[in-house]
């Protein structure tokens, strides 16, 4: 068997010189072991900012649908149904509970007080309309509602 040390003179040889920390010049050390302030700081404000992003996604997801979406009604009611601007009072996005969970409610300037309810997902359709204080749609022959659209949608339909 072959130890490390062989003989009584090796290990008194190898005890009088002290062993160096390292061959690394004194200001090169202690680089590599923890970041300068600077790059901690750097990299602790991207990951801050990563979490952030990450955080806020889906509401600007969101938010971004319900502009495409209602941008998409506007276009039918100009192009389409042949309304100017000046008809038109709101056209705005929304992000509901219920299926489908982005429909447009849009109101005209003849009819403040109603809003129609449009789905915009494959083609533009009018789903419903209903008074504004009123929480369910007026879908009775016998409303008032100026801006009725005569083809109706699938889903109404299948009701």
């Amino acid at each position: 068997m072959s130890s490390r040390l062989s003989s009584p003179t090796e290990s008194t040889h190898l005890s009088k010189h002290p062993q160096t920390s390292s061959t690394v010049p004194d200001h090169i050390k202690g680089r590599f072991s923890r970041p300068h302030p600077i790059v901690r700081f750097i990299l602790t404000t991207l990951l801050v900012l990563i979490i952030i992003g990450c955080a806020a996604s889906p509401f600007i997801a969101v938010h971004y649908q319900k502009q495409v979406f209602a941008e998409r009604v506007h276009t039918y009611l100009i192009q389409h149904e042949h309304y100017k601007l000046e008809e038109i009072a709101s056209v705005q996005g929304v992000w509901g509970i219920m299926l489908p969970t982005f429909y447009v409610d849009v109101v005209f300037t003849d009819e403040p007080n109603r809003v129609y309810t449009y789905f915009a997902h494959d083609e533009v359709l009018q789903h419903s309309h209903r008074a504004i204080d009123a929480s369910e749609p007026d879908q009775t022959g016998n409303s008032k509602a100026q801006h009725i659209e005569e083809t109706t949608s699938a889903w109404q339909t299948a009701k």
